[in-house]
């Protein structure tokens, strides 16, 4: 352990100085030309995740000019892109991203995409389940630095490697089981992969602790929530923290503090984002845990009311309802009625089939709800077909960061208005204690469904599933949820 450890801070040392050489060089060979950095990602899904998004526009707001690219074939890696190059097959997509706007040339060449730019920086990645097996990597990672340094266009281009995820835990990813289905297995593994690509490649000067930052964000209150599903990342602020770490790297400039976040995020978040791109950068091989950053890891929260939830496309202009869209997977900004922060997540962990606009809009229920709450809703179906989507047994809601000292108390709101059937909808409320409760939603505007008394795990989640009741009668098993409301009492 001591020797691995020796290892890991020699390479991190040998990263800052490289780095800072490769610094040095874009700044006094390239940037003199055009003032405009050029970054070329060789890669696959996991490098769309990483540059593709956000790293323009954090770029944008530190008044770095950067052009980037990303030679994109998915779920692909070393092996099947050096067949591609020597087969000429051409089937990389080459999305590039020019003041803001992204563009993408499909079955496109290596070649074409290494001489369009006279790119400063170029980074290569394994595919994800092959990322930290270094078996997996020689001849092909050798024949790819060569063959794009024969077609460099830019005598000074610096090249580096993007060192990628690891898993979530409950990832259902068939190569997980390369690392025993074990998250911190997979990092370790892949850490020790990208020092040996080091060792083996002293062409490689930097080095994107993507994997790293990612695993940082897992240690603070937003936990294990930074995938979409089980292995690429969440769209927001997952992939806002590659982000950051792309800039960074690239820049040496630290986006904590920058104000530029996506929608969906809010200010603490991103802030949290930032601080674990930073932290990775500064130490790539090795996890910082951030349990302060933020809110303390473990939530001591006690509301001080009402915490309410609208579900649907639709949002409410009233402050204290939480808006949860299903554009986003998982919401951090949950306040009570009061308007104080709660430090709750939620997350889509089990999809709807859409949304509507379809439930009641006037109600005499004791949630009290405006009526474009309990207008909208989220619906799914268990049976036969319906539009464009595949019918789903249930959908699953998960709350995480919820204070484990605490009991909660669930109310849920369903409803779909002109109905000739029964759209029973039952609700299951999962955590140290298991509840149910359902409701008749067809033309429902004044019953609720409640689950009494439930204790979150003792890392604070609690699993909520919605799914047709036994009494439903409509012949796809619709079911619904338009809001929520959660009580606490100690």
């Amino acid at each position: 352990m001591k020797m691995k450890g020796h290892i890991i801070a020699l390479l991190a040392l040998a990263f800052v100085f490289l780095n800072s050489k490769a610094q040095e060089q874009i700044s006094t060979d390239t940037l003199a030309q055009d003032g405009i950095v050029r970054v070329l990602a060789i890669g696959n899904s996991f490098s769309q995740d990483a540059v593709e998004q956000y790293l323009w526009e954090l770029a944008n707001e530190a008044g770095v000019k950067m052009i980037i690219g990303n030679a994109y074939r998915g779920g692909q890696g070393f092996h099947s892109h050096w067949i591609d190059v020597t087969e000429a097959n051409n089937t990389f997509e080459y999305r590039k991203v020019v003041n803001g706007r992204r563009t993408n040339r499909p079955r496109s060449s290596l070649s074409s995409i290494i001489t369009d730019e006279p790119w400063n920086f170029i980074t290569f990645q394994q595919v994800s389940q092959e990322s930290g097996l270094t078996t997996t990597f020689e001849p092909d990672l050798t024949n790819l630095i060569q063959y794009s340094q024969g077609l460099q266009t830019n005598p000074n281009a610096v090249y580096g490697y993007h060192q990628t995820w690891a898993y979530s835990h409950d990832s259902t990813h068939g190569g997980f089981a390369n690392y025993g289905n074990r998250q911190e297995v997979m990092y370790d593994s892949i850490c020790q992969a990208v020092m040996y690509a080091f060792l083996q490649h002293p062409e490689l000067k930097f080095v994107v602790p993507s994997g790293t930052a990612i695993q940082n964000a897992r240690t603070t209150y937003l936990g294990d929530n930074m995938n979409r599903d089980g292995y690429h990342l969440d769209l927001k602020m997952g992939r806002y923290t590659a982000a950051c770490t792309w800039f960074e790297t690239i820049t040496g400039i630290s986006p904590v503090g920058f104000s530029y976040h996506p929608d969906g995020i809010d200010y603490l978040t991103a802030h949290t984002c930032q601080v674990a791109a930073h932290e990775a950068v500064s130490r790539p091989y090795e996890v910082t845990v951030l349990d302060q950053e933020g809110f303390p890891a473990i939530n001591n929260i006690v509301p001080t009311g009402l915490v309410k939830l609208n579900f649907g496309a639709d949002q409410t202009s009233d402050p204290t309802w939480n808006n949860i869209t299903p554009d986003i997977r998982t919401h951090t900004n949950i306040v009570d009625n009061k308007m104080n922060p709660t430090g709750i997540l939620v997350t889509f962990t089990g999809e709807f089939g859409g949304s509507n606009r379809n439930g009641a809009t006037y109600t005499t229920t004791k949630m009290l709800m405006p009526s474009e709450v309990s207008g909208s809703a989220l619906w799914g179906y268990a049976v036969g077909k319906f539009g464009g989507q595949g019918p789903r047994q249930n959908a699953t809601l998960r709350l995480s960061h919820l204070n484990p000292e605490l009991k909660y108390e669930f109310t849920f709101f369903s409803s779909r208005d002109r109905c000739q059937d029964f759209r029973q909808t039952s609700f299951i409320v999962q955590g140290e204690d298991i509840g149910a409760d359902d409701v008749q939603s067809a033309n429902n505007s004044k019953e609720t469904a409640v689950v009494k008394h439930v204790r979150p795990t003792a890392d604070g989640q609690v699993t909520i599933t919605i799914m047709p009741g036994s009494y439903n009668t409509s012949p796809n098993q619709f079911y619904y949820l338009n809001a929520m409301t959660i009580k606490t009492k100690k």
